[in-house]
């Protein structure tokens, strides 16, 4: 039979001194925006229609480029 190694007790004693750490308690006040039904939607999706938005784009031109240079070699 296996025998386990002894627990160390925690230590259940406040530090005391001069070098213990203070804790303050931290208070966090927050204000809430007022938004628009638009303006929740662009602050929740803005990032993401940003990105498609600039994808999109950038396709359109490069199918545009394409097309175009597809039409001068024919001539």
């Amino acid at each position: 039979m296996k025998t386990m190694a002894k627990q160390r007790k925690k230590r259940d004693k406040s530090y005391t001194g001069s070098e213990a750490r203070v804790e303050k308690t931290t208070v966090h006040r927050y204000t809430a925006v007022e938004r628009s039904q638009l303006g929740q939607w662009w602050h929740d999706h803005g990032k993401t229609t940003k990105r498609v938005t600039l994808i999109g784009g950038g396709a359109v031109v490069f199918i545009y480029l394409i097309v175009e240079a597809i039409r001068l070699l024919v001539r």
